[in-house]
């Protein structure tokens, strides 16, 4: 185990080369008043050895406490390492089996329950023995700095564990003490930066990230996640320097500094070695970006996002109509718009109040966007409309208020949307007594036959041969055509 001593002070170098090259005479001196019986070495004075010894007390571990430190050292890891492979496991445990988890004791006669808080005792157990064994080593050696940073760790997956701040504020005061004497390792700066994050305390952490990222673009090495060092390559340093850079710009985020946030993030764009990376911070520019910068209100809608995956929808509906006043963006108030309009369709039971709010978006744009992300999200809006049409229609039809269905399938087949030509088909079926308009609207059906499932295609020629059939002498030779295209359809099924 190499000691880590760092940075004396030029003072204390001048003294101890003073006292190195002091000429004194050699002659032996009892030196009980130090403490300590034995011989003068030659050439150094007895006042030099006593103040040389009152120094070396405070620089040096003797043999046997730095081997008892090094073996608690070992045998805490060994418990930390543990309780890190149980906490995944507890993870996924109650992931699969638990919703919340808080909830791990509720359903406690079930055997998942029961086994999940089997784990939770033993990984407090572990955590207990490494936080023991750790504090110990570090005061039989307080040099031995992998026992603080394996500390810091213990108190890291303790918060986790315990979902308490206190334990992060415990590996902060940890690692606080570490970089004072070690300032040449990234990952130590990334670990403090973390805790800081978790704390909330936004300035700390963006301070220690850009200490992180200072000190990586300084090595020629990199350090790993478990500490060890690894040769430093480009793509791996890019790879970490991209993490400093987007959490410095989360970081800015947080602190509401839209402009600074955005310039980090497009420095970590150019950094991402990856594909997943580049769209990461891709997505994260889109949401900095959202309402012109406007961050309160990204988060705002992240917030009643939340709501929808608790099922919580009245209250979502109700924050994104709160929202919309807040926005100044004209596409974020569509954005909203189509949101409120999905969770009144699908899950309030205001359908027709949904399609109508969502018909409103889609008619305020003459033509489509040229601005892809807004010509993405214009196509959204209207396949979610003509969907929305549609299905009102089906509604209607079960309900045999054809007059109803005839009005929504007429404006679900004016929307430009992929699956238009299923409302043409109902309104095929709903005006087959009118052979002339019918067979205008199955063409059109016709037209693009890829997009028709074979039922779909067979229930669209059925449709056009009866109405020629209506029409007279004169289409029978095209009626004749079609039953033979119906045939040969029916013998592929």
């Amino acid at each position: 185990m190499k000691a880590i001593i760092h940075h004396w002070s030029s003072g204390f170098i001048f003294l101890l080369c003073a006292f190195a090259l002091a000429s004194c005479r050699s002659t032996s001196v009892n030196l009980t008043a130090f403490g300590r019986s034995t011989d003068l070495p030659q050439g150094v004075d007895s006042l030099t050895i006593a103040r040389s010894d009152s120094i070396i007390k405070f620089l040096f571990v003797d043999y046997p406490s730095r081997q008892k430190a090094e073996k608690l050292f070992n045998s805490a890891l060994v418990a930390l390492d543990r309780a890190d492979s149980l906490h995944r496991r507890f993870k996924k445990l109650h992931s699969d089996t638990i919703p919340n988890y808080e909830d791990v004791g509720v359903a406690i006669d079930s055997t998942a329950a029961k086994s999940a808080m089997g784990l939770l005792k033993q990984i407090r157990s572990d955590l207990q023995l490494a936080e023991a064994n750790l504090l110990q080593s570090t005061r039989l050696n307080p040099f031995l700095l992998p026992s603080k940073e394996a500390l810091a760790q213990t108190y890291i997956l303790w918060a986790n564990v315990e979902k308490s701040n206190h334990y992060f504020e415990k590996a902060v005061a940890v690692l606080e003490d570490v970089v004072k004497v070690e300032k040449g390792e990234h990952v130590i700066y990334s670990k403090l930066a973390e805790c800081y994050f978790r704390l909330a305390n936004w300035q700390k952490a963006l301070d220690n990230y850009i200490k992180a990222e200072n000190v990586l673009l300084a090595s020629n090495f990199v350090i790993d996640s478990v500490l060890h060092e690894l040769p430093s390559t480009d793509s791996l340093k890019n790879e970490i320097h991209f993490d400093y850079l987007y959490a410095q710009a989360i970081c800015l985020a947080r602190m509401y500094k839209a402009p600074e946030a955005l310039a980090i993030l497009r420095q970590a764009k150019e950094k991402a070695v990856s594909e997943n990376k580049k769209k990461i911070a891709e997505q994260y520019e889109d949401w900095l970006t959202w309402d012109n910068g406007n961050i309160r209100a990204a988060e705002e809608k992240s917030n009643a996002l939340e709501l929808i995956q608790k099922k919580r929808y009245e209250e979502a509906v109700a924050r994104f109509e709160k929202l919309k006043n807040q926005l100044s963006d004209p596409t974020a108030i569509d954005e909203i718009e189509w949101r409120i309009a999905g969770i009144e369709f699908t899950f309030l039971n205001r359908k027709k109040e949904g399609c109508d709010r969502l018909l409103r978006v889609v008619k305020k744009h003459t033509s489509i966007p040229d601005h892809p992300q807004v010509r993405a999200a214009y196509e959204s809006y209207v396949n979610d409309c003509g969907i929305m049409h549609y299905h009102l229609g089906m509604d209607f039809i079960q309900a045999a208020d054809y007059k109803q269905a005839q009005k929504y399938f007429e404006q679900g087949a004016k929307l430009d949307w992929y699956g238009n030509y299923k409302c043409y088909l109902e309104l095929a079926k709903l005006n087959k007594h009118d052979p002339g308009l019918t067979l205008d609207i199955v063409d059109r059906v016709l037209q693009d036959p890829l997009r028709l499932s074979d039922d779909e295609r067979l229930a669209a020629l059925e449709i056009k041969l009866s109405a020629l059939r209506k029409m007279g002498p004169g289409y029978l030779a095209e009626a004749s055509k079609t039953y033979q295209e119906i045939r040969e359809l029916q013998k592929k099924r």
